[in-house]
């Protein structure tokens, strides 16, 4: 029952839309619909007595033949011989078989009545036709009882109510359409929604992801408004509702090992945009508001993007080491409390670069002068150049976009550290859209794109 409503809750838009779609359209097909009246008239069939026996018992026997007989007239209505006089005596302009499709007779449970009815788009052309089909069926009834023509008919038909013409219409009834517009709406509705939901594996919130990859999700960083205005938290400012969720990032990692936690800590994601370079700036942010001495190195040597949402200088980092161009001391920047080795010159082999025994040495160098290194890496489904880093980090952290990455594509991911030994500290799911009531009657913004960074 929890999962049904989960799901309605995640697909009402669907669910919203067929309903108003079921209602619309049997709104539409009601105004269209021509009103048609419906006419009825009343007959009672009783026994002759034709013979000179007049007993209780007679009587008793002519009373259950009547009761039987009338069970079978109803069926008469529709036949020609009732139907051809009513089309001639009322002029109309169709054949037996089409008049039969608009007229029809009961028999009341347990009575010798017959009610016979006639629908029509006038209701004065509805009653006529009810009164001549009565009238008609008396004769046929009468003609077809007897034995020969001479005979007197041994039932007797009555007319006991005539048709007047209808004041309201039989059909459409609208509350009535509206209602199965509705339901054919809503049961459409769940049925998408019920499929949408089977057919959809991304990534929407804790409970997909444990049950995806049996990872812990080490947190849930919500949409931020804010993103242009302050992408990365800052010491002493107003602290945004958003910015706790790096707080607990920060405060999960502590309790991977408590008597040894992760010193040099490495973020990928499955796909660009899921906000990798982001949650490595915002966790060495929150890690250097704890009194922790943190270095932010730029990793991802393909597409580099720290120098731009920090407003560094990108000319010179992590390749101008490597290659022993420069001094870590000569390009090293510093942004909100922790310092930032940025990725330098964009180079030909960025994987063997970082393959290679001098970038290890480097991160074993900051090692000896930092409490944390985080280590900022490449999509892993797009190149392995995050594999590479993530053999030689303490612990990995794969970041994922809510409603975007999908399960089959984190689960690629998280393969490809597992085929090299990396340690993978968990999963931090990002940009998710939460109830106000979670976060004090926050109230987000559209959203901007360059939380996806």
């Amino acid at each position: 029952m929890v999962e049904f409503l989960t799901i309605l809750r995640r697909r009402w838009r669907v669910l919203v839309a067929c309903v108003i779609a079921g209602v619309a359209a049997a709104g539409g097909i009601t105004t269209q619909m021509s009103p048609t009246y419906r006419a009825e008239t009343q007959l009672f069939v009783a026994f002759a007595n034709t013979s000179s026996d007049d007993t209780a018992v007679s009587l008793s026997q002519g009373n259950l033949f009547a009761a039987n007989r009338v069970k079978s007239y109803p069926d008469l209505v529709s036949s020609p011989l009732v139907l051809e006089p009513v089309i001639a005596e009322l002029d109309l302009d169709m054949t037996p078989q089409q008049l039969a499709g608009s007229v029809s007779a009961q028999v009341p449970l347990n009575t010798v009545l017959i009610e016979v009815f006639a629908d029509n788009e006038s209701p004065v052309l509805a009653a006529d036709i009810a009164n001549e089909v009565a009238a008609n069926l008396v004769t046929v009834v009468e003609d077809l009882d007897r034995i020969r023509a001479s005979d007197i008919s041994p039932v007797r038909v009555s007319l006991t109510r005539a048709a007047v013409p209808p004041t309201s219409p039989r059909s459409p009834v609208p509350i009535l359409n509206l209602g199965v517009g509705l339901m054919l709406g809503l049961g459409l509705g769940l049925a998408l929604a019920l499929l949408r939901e089977s057919l959809d594996t991304t990534l929407k919130d804790d409970g997909d992801v444990e049950t995806a990859t049996g990872l812990t999700v080490l947190a849930s960083v919500p949409v931020n408004p804010d993103i242009n205005d302050t992408p990365v938290i800052q010491q002493g400012a107003a602290s945004p509702v958003w910015s706790e969720s790096y707080r607990k990032l920060r405060t999960n990692i502590s309790y991977l090992a408590p008597d040894n936690p992760p010193r040099s800590l490495m973020v990928t994601s499955a796909h660009q945009g899921d906000g990798k370079t982001l949650t490595a700036a915002n966790l060495a942010a929150s890690l250097a508001q704890s009194g922790r001495r943190t270095i932010l190195v730029e990793a991802d040597l393909r597409r580099p993007s720290i120098a731009r949402l920090l407003g560094l200088v990108p000319d010179v980092g992590v390749t101008s080491v490597v290659s022993g161009k420069a001094s870590v001391e000569e390009v090293l920047q510093h942004a909100h409390g922790f310092d930032v080795l940025t990725s330098g010159p964009i180079p030909p082999n960025p994987s063997e670069l970082l393959e290679s025994q001098s970038f290890r040495a480097l991160i074993d160098a900051l090692l000896e002068t930092y409490d944390t290194v985080i280590v900022d890496t490449p999509p892993l489904i797009a190149v392995t150049d995050a594999a590479l880093v993530g053999a030689v980090a303490d612990a990995s952290i794969v970041v994922c976009r809510s409603k975007r990455t999908k399960a089959p594509e984190l689960r690629r991911a998280l393969l490809s550290l597992r085929a090299v030994d990396a340690k993978i500290a968990g999963v931090v799911l990002n940009r998710v859209t939460m109830d106000s009531s979670a976060y004090y009657q926050y109230s987000y913004k559209r959203p901007t794109a360059r939380q996806g960074a």
